[in-house]
């Protein structure tokens, strides 16, 4: 996948939720993170960008790489605070998963132009 495509897929995915977003309740669009859904695309494109550039895929990599840190966050949210509060916990967790996936998409998108 070239990285036009990789642009015009992720501007168009980003742009339709923009629209969506305008249409929905205000109760539903204050929950509503354009950014947590925008991580599929983006996987999508680590996914094509790692097979052409590297010929290897880089997913199953990030995702054993992504659980490992969600057993040790488990692991210090217990030791630390002596219980795990899931809303919390996997707010945390998936903002960081958010955060290595973006961080991981820009060098491979540079590394294809």
């Amino acid at each position: 996948m070239s990285w036009y495509y990789q642009v015009l897929l992720i501007l168009g995915v980003f742009l339709f939720l923009m629209v969506l977003k305008k249409f929905m309740p205000i109760r539903i669009r204050r929950k509503f993170r354009i950014s947590e859904l925008m991580v599929i695309p983006v996987l999508y494109c680590i996914f094509m960008t790692s097979l052409t550039q590297l010929e290897l895929s880089v997913i199953p990599f990030l995702f054993f790489g992504l659980g490992l840190l969600g057993i040790m966050m488990t692991l210090v949210y217990a030791y630390i605070e002596g219980e795990i509060i899931y809303r919390t916990f996997f707010r945390a967790y998936f903002h960081f998963c958010e955060l290595v996936i973006y961080v991981l998409f820009i060098p491979l998108f540079i590394f294809s132009i």
